[in-house]
């Protein structure tokens, strides 16, 4: 394995986009260049770009003097305003083999993308009629528009790509009847079986499921759930559910998270959005029983309070003894857990370990020759960019088994370290740019999107932020800096 140091934003993005790169070329008004950098590792930059964690902005050094860039809106900018640019041709098939890939979900598609480029035929098989898994229908329009959605997948599909809607693993074809036809098989279809707790009262009728929900209503269903809605979980299927409500005009939500803010998984814009929009949240705050004659009429609630790490990292929740109280609920939505469905993998010969993933060794291999795992369905329920990432490296590694080649680790990205002290004090505050964002009042009864995007001025002012780190420019401008002051 060979190394190689770069921006911290490079080395904790998961398919190590070169961040640096793509800034500097916003900077100087070359956005088919930005646009080609992020393609070259990520076929999904319009969708990156409005929903993705952002682990790149986490580590950003520009932090240490005031606010990390926005490399997410950055991304969004270049791709928004190269659409319709032709960047890859179609390739030529250079090899025999066919490749199957299961599900159209953002692992899947990155996978089929990487061996289409590779020179191989690949077909997706999915489930539902429509391609794009959680993409398209678990993610509401007002974060991610279903045209963007769409727009990426056929450039992917672009590639030669033969796609099979409307069949389901285990009742439309097995994997043994796909290796008859197919050399290798990609299994992707990621985790969506919710889970609910075993509390008192969860079999009572108007507790629902986030992601049956968000997919519902991504149908165009509207559902009637009352006027009292209580949502349980702190991530992101948990807030698009809250705000989802609060389009669909409900007048009282509340989102129950058993954390603390600083623990919430969500993203703080869209956390800020939430208070915007007039939704509660309770914090520290864990539901025990649902009561009601049938129907869901109230949540009682424990208190909680923070204790020592658990297995995740965080402080874990403890129930604080005699704190109990009650909220009123028309409808409970949860959202605090995912799993795959692990009956269709067992029926398959695959083996599933006992936290539901499906095992596989560090080339996404599993137990079936010829069949390789990626995405949720092997690492538990992640964010979108950790789902390409690991589509990718499946590619990879399903390359190398149909060409007999040695798996290689690919090279291992190390970050520069923080700025010191003296270097911060060099340099100039200049606040990160406001994203543009819809009026409150337009978002009732309405899935437009909510964050505009920022226009040509905004992104050059900042990009130009970007302190350009470990390159000979920073150097230049430390020195100018330093004999100034």
């Amino acid at each position: 394995m060979t190394t190689k140091t770069v921006p911290p934003c490079q080395a904790a993005c998961p398919v190590h986009t070169d961040v640096r790169g793509y800034v500097t070329a916003i900077s100087s008004g070359d956005l088919e260049t930005a646009i080609r950098i992020n393609r070259q590792v990520n076929p999904f930059p319009f969708t990156c770009g409005r929903v993705c964690a952002r682990p790149c902005e986490s580590v950003c050094r520009r932090a240490q003097v005031d606010e990390p860039i926005a490399i997410a809106a950055l991304k969004r900018f270049a791709a928004d305003n190269t659409r319709g640019i032709n960047l890859f041709q179609k390739p030529e098939s250079l090899y025999s083999e066919k490749v199957a890939v299961i599900g159209s979900g953002p692992a899947g598609l990155a996978a089929a993308h990487d061996l289409a480029l590779l020179g191989y035929m690949v077909a997706v098989f999915e489930a539902q009629n429509t391609i794009g898994g959680m993409l398209r229908e678990g993610i509401p329009e007002f974060r991610l528009p279903k045209d963007i959605v769409k727009e990426e997948i056929d450039f992917i599909l672009s590639l030669g790509i033969e796609l099979k809607p409307g069949l389901s693993l285990g009742r439309d074809f097995s994997i043994e009847g796909l290796l008859r036809d197919f050399q290798a098989v990609l299994l992707s279809i990621g985790s969506q079986k919710s889970i609910l707790p075993k509390c008192k009262g969860i079999e009572l009728t108007g507790i629902i499921k986030g992601v049956e929900f968000l997919k519902q209503v991504s149908r165009g269903e509207r559902p009637h759930l009352g006027k009292s809605i209580v949502v349980i979980g702190g991530g992101h299927t948990a807030i698009d559910a809250a705000r989802t409500c609060f389009r669909l005009g409900f007048p009282d939500i509340t989102i129950v998270y058993r954390r603390s803010l600083e623990e919430m998984p969500a993203n703080r814009e869209e956390i800020e959005e939430v208070e915007k929009e007039g939704i509660k949240v309770m914090y520290l705050t864990n539901p025990v029983e649902f009561l009601g004659d049938g129907k869901v009429e109230t949540v009682r609630c424990i208190r909680m309070k923070l204790c020592e790490p658990d297995e995740s990292g965080r402080p874990c929740p403890k129930p604080i003894e005699n704190s109990e109280f009650e909220i009123s609920a028309d409808a409970v939505i949860f959202a605090i857990g995912y799993i795959p469905e692990t009956e269709i993998l067992e029926n398959n010969r695959l083996i599933v370990s006992k936290d539901n993933r499906l095992i596989v060794d560090g080339t996404g291999s599993t137990n079936i020759k010829g069949v390789f795992a990626c995405g949720d369905v092997v690492s538990g329920p992640s964010s979108l960019i950790k789902a390409i990432a690991s589509g990718k490296k499946t590619a990879k590694a399903t390359h190398c088994y149909l060409r007999n080649l040695p798996v290689e680790e690919g090279e291992k990205f190390l970050p520069f370290g923080m700025l010191n002290d003296r270097i911060v004090k060099l340099i100039s505050k200049s606040g990160r740019q406001k994203m543009p964002t819809l009026p409150i009042e337009k978002r009732i009864n309405s899935f437009a999107e909510v964050e505009l995007g920022y226009n040509r001025e905004q992104a050059v002012m900042e990009s130009q932020r970007c302190l350009k780190c470990g390159t000979s420019e920073l150097a230049k401008q430390l020195r100018s800096l330093s004999r100034s002051k």
